[in-house]
């Protein structure tokens, strides 16, 4: 898949995919532990690659002032109207949901307190995956917190497909990143060096179960860190 390719890629799955209508339970469970006394509609958080809203429709259902990113104009679509017909009434403040690439955000720097990633980061190069780092550190307050959930080389179908770069695969026949374009499979040694530049990890969790259903082994990286002042 070529960088041209990208949005239709992404624009398409969106369209004609049924995804996930809820969050993820770590998620729930990350924002719930670090605020669940705060005045929520005070805390800006931002999620990079938000596809359709499941997390979005949640932590705006809280209380949180959400706002996302995605190269999707379906998605973006989907999203807003979900949050605005199964939202209303709840006393948030409004969504600010933006079409666009996220290795370059459209907001100002030092402008949230928190950010999410459920398997967006993940699916680019490298190079891109660092430069979406600097962009998410640019708009985080020094000490907000960063989530982010990453595909490890446990996963069925890592080492298959076109590779593009050390673990980084393209075409990719089988597993959870079947079909799904470009996908960066992580080692745990990875993850703190490639984020260390602006981020310190607080939590590196790694989940690692079967889906006997789809026939495919998982692995997943649970990582909160916390944007430096360096």
């Amino acid at each position: 898949m070529t960088p041209a390719d990208y949005t239709g890629h992404w624009d398409e799955k969106f369209r004609t995919r049924a995804w996930g209508r809820y969050p993820p339970e770590d998620l729930v469970r990350f924002m719930g532990r670090n605020w669940r006394d705060a005045n929520k509609a005070s805390v800006k958080v931002l999620e990079v690659g938000c596809g359709p809203g499941a997390n979005l429709w949640f932590m705006h259902r809280e209380g949180f002032a959400v706002h996302g990113i995605d190269v999707s104009p379906s998605a973006i679509g989907i999203a807003r109207a979900r949050i605005a017909h199964e939202n209303a009434g709840i006393p948030a403040p409004a969504p600010d949901l933006r079409v666009g690439n996220f290795s370059s955000l459209p907001w100002p720097d030092a402008h949230f307190d928190a950010a999410v990633d459920i398997f967006a980061l993940y699916a680019n190069t490298a190079s891109v995956i660092r430069a979406t780092l600097a962009e998410i550190a640019r708009v985080l307050k020094p000490g907000a917190l960063f989530y982010s959930k990453l595909w490890g080389t446990g996963c069925t179908g890592y080492g298959t497909g076109r590779q593009l770069e050390p673990g980084t695969y393209d075409d990719i026949p089988e597993g959870p990143c079947k079909s799904m374009g470009v996908s960066h499979f992580f080692t745990r040694e990875e993850i703190a060096p490639m984020f260390g530049a602006w981020f310190d990890a607080k939590a590196i969790d790694s989940v690692q179960r079967t889906d006997v259903v789809a026939n495919q082994r998982i692995e997943e990286f649970h990582c909160q860190f916390i944007r430096t002042a360096r």
